[in-house]
């Protein structure tokens, strides 16, 4: 909107000028592309703002490496520590070992001495308990068939005694039943002969009262039937308790019978006893003696047990020899693997130092690359452009495009330490509608030459040399837009061509004033080149 503005407003001072008749002589028309010194200056100070934030993540890489060698040298002197009393650690005790080893040899020496020794002794001893061993196992056979002969006779009177003393257990059990039997028969004939008594008496006194009463009823009538009655019920009571009676004297009899029988049994008893005690006693004998043949067997028998152990013992220690080898053996294969450990972390090391040398030294190109680009960029601002009589300074746009193929060249070669560069093709800038001519065809064909030049420069896109990511252009939202500034619409760096066309009035008129300047609408749009951009000193619009 403001460039239409000031194109409207350069339209009608150009018109007021027509009405007064003041001509200009001499006017140039150029044709400028690009944005505003606002915008190219946010854009240098971002690529600063990148280069500064690249060189203080080398720093940060730098220091980081720099501690990482720190470690990895105390690491190393650690390990070299390490190494030395390992080698010393295993150099005592392989010494120890052969020591031992030599020690053990001596012993196994000794020990072999005294198992030839042991082995004759043991020998003759062996001959002589061989020789003994018979004589003792003719007699022992001898005995054993006496004894044999013995256990026999013992065993058929084992028999007959455990006929004995069976038949004696079915006996005394028999006893018991029967005297049980027999308590039980006789509490219960007197309990019977009680309670008949009992029931007798109580009957004989209800009948008495009956009688009595009866007596008292019947007088005279009756008194003859009734002393009858109780007569004959006395005598049947009296036939009743002899028969009782009788009973318990046949029971007394048969207990009697018992306790003879039982005294007998006592006696068979005590006569099997004294057998079995006599039996007792010869067996006690010939334990004994076995005791004696058993003890013999074993003081054999620990003789060849002890010479066994003492083979097992010449075995295990010919074994722990062995086991001492192999564990020198191992010794050996240990120290060679951390020597081979040592050797690789010292490599690591090295390799570690390459790499740390090798990042320092991108770091210091880059740092030299950052110091020209931002010397150039000071020589670029700095520049001023000198009027001349056709207000065009070929030399200066000349010397302005060398520097900025020098800036270009320099930052190229900041690119072998980052990603390939795209480059974006260069559209070529054509005149946005038809301007009159206000000068001579001569120099309008020399801005065009200068300008084709000008433009024939590569342009920039952000990401190019690799200090930032490159944008992926997204087409924006029309909502979105709306919130942000001019400033930030304008990032894909695209701007309007304007046509400018400068007039010099008269010196007479002005007294040496600089030239007006009228900016036209564009009509067209095109991509901002790299070398528009850095035209920093030419100024997009004059008023006079």
């Amino acid at each position: 909107m403001a460039s239409k503005k000031k194109a409207i407003l350069g339209g009608k001072e150009s018109e007021v000028k027509k009405k007064k008749g003041k001509k200009d002589p001499m006017v140039t028309i150029k044709i400028v592309e690009g944005p505003s010194i606002e915008e190219m200056r946010e854009f240098y100070l971002n690529q600063i703002r990148d280069l500064e934030d690249r060189l203080a993540r080398y720093q940060r890489k730098w220091d980081e490496l720099a501690a990482q060698e720190k470690l990895f040298r105390q690491e190393f002197e650690q390990l070299a520590n390490n190494k030395k009393e390992i080698v010393a650690f295993l150099k005592r005790t392989l010494n120890q070992r052969v020591d031992e080893i030599t020690d053990l040899n001596e012993q196994l020496q000794a020990l072999q001495l005294a198992k030839e020794m042991e082995k004759d002794a043991f020998e003759a001893q062996l001959a002589q308990v061989r020789h003994e061993f018979q004589e003792t196992k003719d007699q022992l056979t001898t005995e054993n068939i006496i004894l044999a002969g013995k256990l026999a006779a013992l065993e058929e009177f084992r028999l007959q005694k455990e006929e004995l003393m069976e038949k004696f257990m079915s006996l005394e059990e028999q006893l018991q039943r029967q005297e049980t039997e027999h308590k039980d028969y006789v509490y219960n004939l007197e309990k019977k002969s009680v309670l008949d008594k009992d029931r007798l008496r109580k009957e004989i006194i209800q009948r008495v009262n009956l009688v009595a009463t009866e007596f008292r009823k019947v007088a005279t009538s009756q008194m003859w039937e009734t002393t009858r009655r109780a007569i004959l019920e006395n005598s049947t009571v009296t036939l009743k308790l002899a028969k009782v009676s009788q009973q318990g004297v046949q029971l007394l009899q048969e207990n009697e019978q018992l306790k003879g029988s039982q005294g007998d049994l006592c006696k068979q008893l005590e006569l099997m006893e004294d057998t079995h005690k006599v039996m007792a006693r010869n067996s006690r004998g010939h334990q004994k003696i076995i005791l004696m043949l058993t003890e013999k067997c074993r003081e054999h028998q620990q003789g060849t047990t002890e010479a066994k152990q003492l083979r097992l013992l010449l075995q295990e220690l010919e074994q722990s020899f062995l086991q001492l080898q192999t564990d020198n053996q191992t010794l050996r294969s240990q120290t060679d693997q951390l020597i081979q450990q040592l050797e690789q972390q010292q490599a690591d090391v090295q390799r570690l130092r390459r790499e740390l040398a090798e990042e320092q030294k991108a770091r210091a190109t880059l740092e030299m690359a950052l110091a020209q680009a931002t010397i150039l960029l000071q020589d670029i601002l700095q520049m001023q452009t000198e009027e001349e009589d056709d207000y065009f300074d070929v030399v200066f746009q000349l010397r302005h495009k060398e520097m900025l193929k020098q800036l270009l060249a320099l930052l190229s070669s900041a690119m072998v330490l980052s990603p390939h560069i795209a480059v974006c093709p260069v559209q070529e800038t054509q005149p946005c509608g038809p301007l009159k001519e206000r000068q001579p065809s001569s120099q309008s064909a020399r801005a065009a030459s200068l300008l084709r030049q000008l433009s024939g420069i590569t342009p920039y896109q952000p990401g190019d040399l690799g200090l930032v990511p490159r944008q992926v252009h997204i087409p924006p939202n029309s909502q979105d837009l709306r919130q942000l500034s001019h400033v930030t619409r304008m990032k894909p760096f695209r701007a309007h061509s304007f046509s400018e066309v400068r007039v010099r009035e008269p010196q007479g008129q002005q007294g040496g004033s600089q030239p007006r300047v009228y900016i036209v609408a564009p009509s067209d749009c095109t991509h901002v080149t790299l070398g528009m951009w850095l035209d920093l000193n030419f100024p997009l619009c004059k008023s006079g």
